[in-house]
This record gives C-alpha cells, structure tokens and sequence, in this order.
C-alpha cells in the first residue's frame, strides 16, 4: 500500500518544523565545557550529560519499585553519590513518583537531577488503534500489509536489535506503525492539541505534585517506537516551549525500547532534544554504537537501559535466556553477578553518559552501585 500524500502531511510536516525552528530558538546555548554538579562526592565518577551540562552519577536509578514506604536503599545511593533518579506517573500507579517525593524532602531537592516520563505515544498508539478497528477489512489488511514489509525492511524485530525485554514489544512497535500511516490520512480524526499538547501539560502538572517539586530536570516522551515519531509530533515540541518558560521543565528527552538507533538519530536531528534513554547491551551494540558516537559529537547526552535485562525470560524475569546469559558472560569475565556484568559492559563505551539500573532492595543497591565508583 502506498502512503496517501494528502494534504494533511505537508501540513504537518510544515508544523513540526515551525514547532522545532521556534524551540530551538529558545533554548539557552551551553559551552562545551559548561557543567553542573549535584550531590558532587570523591568516590562516585560523573559523566557530562550532553549539552545539558548536567554531570550525572555513571550510575542512575530506575524508579519502578520506589514507594514511599520502600525508598531506604535510593536514601543511600544518595548518600554515596548517586544523583540521576528516573520514574514515570504510571510507575507503581503514582506511587513511585510519591516515593522519590520523600527521597527529594529528606535529602534535599538541590542533590538531584529529577526525571520522569509523559506516556504520550502509547497513549497515540492507542487511539489510532481504536480508528484501524473501524476501517474496512481490506483497508485493514492493506495497511497491516504495508506494516509487515516495513517491518521487514527495517529490521526492528530482530531478536537481537529488539531486545524481547517485555511481552507485546513487537506488538507495540507494529501498533506505532499503524499509527503512523493512519496519521497521514486521517490526522484530523485526533484532536492533537488535546491528546497529545494538553496531554502532556496535565501529565507535568500532575508529576510536578506527586513529587512535590516546583521543576522536572529532564522530562523523557516515554515510550518510542518510530523514528516517524519523534518528528511528526509538533505538539510536544509546543508543550515543551511553555512548560520551559514556564521553568516546570529543564530539558526535554526521550525514552526508547524499541528501534534506540533508528529513534536516537531522528531525536539527535531535531535539536530540541537534549538527552535520551535507550536500550543499549552487547547484543544491539552494532546497530546503536554508531548513532552513539553520532550522539558524542552532536553533544548529546545518553543514558542506556536494559543493559541487564536483555538476558532475562520477558515472561519470567527470574529465569535468564541461557546463550545469552553464556555470551555475556564470556564477553566480561571476572567475578560479578551476570547483571553486574552487562551494567559494566556498557559502561566502557565512552560515548555513553550512564546508565539506568532497576533498583528495588537494599541488597541490589550495594550491587550494582558501586558499579560507578571511582576506581583507583
């Protein structure tokens, strides 16, 4: 199926551009060298998150598991250094973003780089969905059609490149996909000034409480599938301008299990990104680690995850993949635990920031965060 250049796509694209022209103009240009320290302490290595200047712990932590009555273990990372905190309004069903809330009263708001998501794409995919249901059956099969050879061109479900970290990815990616063509054709059947700007300034105000603070560090667009969508959404480039005035958000990024090289390219060429997090381990390095060294010289600041959880079941996190768990293991000897292992492979890569372990106990914290320790 060929893709209907109706009039709405141009039009769109014209958008998109106006949106990043007019973002672009406002963001505050950083030096090279400009920098920004929190929570600095001698025995944790800090790495320069791109032209955000902001010099984050090697190791940041993931927020799934915080609650405020299980945040001990995220008291002491900051307590050796750790300053790079990441959760999202859906984590724990709020709860998480009320936990670091407590870490951010007792510690301090000034020791931490705050990040959280807005679930804007899988909120598109979703409505669009909802549309392709209502099409035509051959309409349907034609687009599905269109999907699976794109899918195939691309490559994206490639065992290796997509990872397999959670049940449904491929699902997901193919549900962003239909998104994307149907957005061509019948853009006008979504209301995006609602669904995805408004969107977006409700879901900040709504963190900004949960967590009890005034501003977000970095705010990350949670959940890309396509490269298509990062540069087809003017809305969030929008939003973003005002909640930047509005000093709600410092910068803007982007969160991506799926296709990271094909995703951080298109976020790097936009310039109203600043920084991102994608999947990163030994097994999709061919593919994301020329983008990465893409991202160095555009000073473009990195965090990766999944470094560790590609060699686990996605329906059993307690079981590990065997051949993958064997490689890993080969590729960096020693004695550490197979998950210490992949947060230390990918760490040696110099164009990376850091990375975002999943942290949920005390025990898993003395692991994994001296991980980031000075070495001497």
């Amino acid at each position: 199926m060929r893709m209907d250049p109706a009039s709405s796509l141009s039009r769109r694209d014209f958008l998109t551009a106006s949106a990043m022209t007019a973002v672009a103009a406002t963001l505050p240009g950083k030096a090279a060298d400009a920098v920004e320290w929190r929570n600095r302490q001698s025995n944790m290595t800090y790495r320069r998150l791109g032209r955000t200047g902001l010099m984050v712990s090697a190791i940041g932590m993931g927020g799934d598991d915080i609650r405020p009555d299980n945040n001990d273990f995220v008291l002491w990372a900051v307590d050796m250094g750790l300053n790079y905190f990441d959760t999202a309004p859906n984590y724990g069903n709020g709860l998480s973003e009320k936990g670091y809330a407590a870490v951010l009263k007792a510690r301090g708001r000034e020791k931490i780089f705050q990040v959280t998501k807005v679930n804007i794409f899988p909120n598109r995919s979703m409505k669009y969905r909802q549309l392709f249901m209502s099409l035509p059956e051959p309409e349907q099969a034609a687009i599905q059609k269109q999907v699976a050879e794109e899918v195939a061109r691309l490559g994206v479900e490639d065992q290796d490149y997509m990872g397999n970290y959670f049940a449904g990815q491929a699902g997901s990616i193919r549900s962003a996909m239909i998104a994307n063509i149907l957005s061509q054709k019948y853009s006008e059947k979504i209301d995006a000034q609602k669904e995805y700007k408004q969107y977006i300034l409700n879901s900040v105000e709504g963190s900004l409480k949960s967590l009890e603070t005034d501003y977000i560090d970095c705010l990350l667009v949670r959940g890309v599938d396509t490269p298509y969508e990062i540069t087809h959404t003017p809305e969030i480039f929008e939003a973003f301008e005002i909640l930047k005035k509005q000093g709600k958000v410092r910068f803007l990024g982007f969160s991506a299990h799926s296709d990271p090289a094909g995703v951080l390219n298109a976020a790097i060429d936009t310039g109203v990104y600043s920084m991102g997090m994608i999947a990163y381990h030994f097994l999709n390095h061919k593919w994301v680690g020329p983008v990465l060294e893409k991202a160095k010289k555009a000073d473009f600041g990195v965090m990766a995850m999944k470094s560790s959880r590609v060699i686990q079941n996605p329906f059993n996190r307690r079981q590990t993949i065997p051949a993958r768990a064997k490689a890993l293991d080969a590729l960096v000897p020693g004695n550490m635990t197979l998950f210490q292992k992949g947060f230390y492979w990918a760490l040696q890569n110099p164009n990376l920031t850091g990375v975002v372990a999943g942290i949920s106990n005390m025990e898993m914290a003395k692991e994994d965060v001296p991980l980031a320790f000075v070495k001497s």
